[in-house]
C-alpha cells in the first residue's frame, strides 16, 4: 500500500473527527449554523474514509443514507429523516448478515428486550411517532443484532447507535434530561466510526451484487482513533 494511499485515508479520518468536534462544541454552545455545516461534512467524510479504504458498496450507501438523515434531521424533518436511516439500516442488516460470522440467539434474544421495554417506556409520550418509531425502532435493533454477528467492534457501533437513537427517542416522548443531546451525539458519531472500523479491519465481504462473500484484509488507517 502507497504512502499516498495512506495520506488520502488520513485526511478523511480527520475530516471526520473534526467534524464530529466541532459538531459538539456546536451543540454546546447552541448554534445552529455551526450545528448543520458541521453535521453536512460528518458522515460524507466517513463515506469517503470508507471509499478510500475500498470499502464494501453497502457500507458506503449506508453512510451517505445517513448523512441524508442527518441533515433532515438538524432541519427537524423527524419522519423523513427517520426514513433515510430506515434506509441506511436496512444496507447495514444486509451487509452483516451476509458477512456474519456468528449467529447468536441470544444476542437476538438481549435486543429483544431491551426493544420490548424501551417501546413500552416510550409508548405513552410518542402520540403521533408511535407507529413510525416502532417500526424503526426494529430496523435498528435489527441493525444492533447483525452487527454483533458481524463482529464485536461492529456490535459495538451497533449498540452506541441504538443507545444514541433510543435518546432521540426519549426526547420525542418527552423524557429529557440533562446533556441528552450531548450524549446523544457523542454515541452516534463513535457508533458510526466503529460500525466502519469494524467492518474494514474484518475486511470486504465481496460484491454486495452477487460476487465473493469472502472477508478479505483491506487496508485501514486507525491513527486518527
Amino acid at each position: 500500500m502507497s504512502i499516498a494511499y495512506l495520506d488520502r485515508g488520513r485526511c478523511w479520518t480527520n475530516g471526520y473527527w473534526a467534524s464530529a468536534v466541532i459538531h459538539l462544541a456546536a451543540v454546546a454552545f447552541d448554534s445552529a449554523v455551526l450545528r448543520l455545516l458541521s453535521k453536512a461534512t460528518l458522515m460524507p467524510a466517513l463515506a469517503w474514509w470508507v471509499r478510500s479504504c475500498d470499502g464494501p458498496p453497502l457500507l458506503v450507501a449506508a453512510l451517505f443514507a445517513s448523512a441524508a438523515g442527518d441533515l433532515l434531521m438538524e432541519l427537524n424533518f423527524v419522519l423523513p429523516g427517520m426514513a433515510m436511516y430506515a434506509a441506511a439500516h436496512a444496507c447495514y442488516v444486509a451487509l452483516f448478515s451476509h458477512g456474519a460470522r456468528r449467529r447468536s440467539w441470544q444476542v437476538l434474544a438481549a435486543y429483544g428486550v431491551v426493544y420490548l421495554a424501551s417501546m413500552v417506556a416510550l409508548w405513552p409520550g410518542l402520540g403521533v411517532y408511535r407507529g413510525p418509531v416502532t417500526a424503526y425502532a426494529i430496523m435498528l435493533t435489527a441493525t444492533a443484532v447483525t452487527s454483533w454477528w458481524y463482529g464485536g467492534r461492529a456490535g459495538l457501533g451497533g449498540a452506541l447507535f441504538l443507545a444514541s437513537d433510543a435518546m432521540i427517542g426519549a426526547g420525542l416522548a418527552g423524557h429529557d434530561f440533562p446533556l441528552r443531546n450531548l450524549l446523544l451525539k457523542t454515541a452516534y458519531g463513535a457508533g458510526q466510526y466503529q460500525i466502519a472500523l469494524g467492518v474494514l479491519s474484518a475486511g470486504s465481504v465481496g460484491d454486495q451484487s452477487g460476487g465473493s462473500t469472502g472477508r478479505p484484509s483491506v487496508p485501514v488507517v486507525t491513527s486518527s482513533s
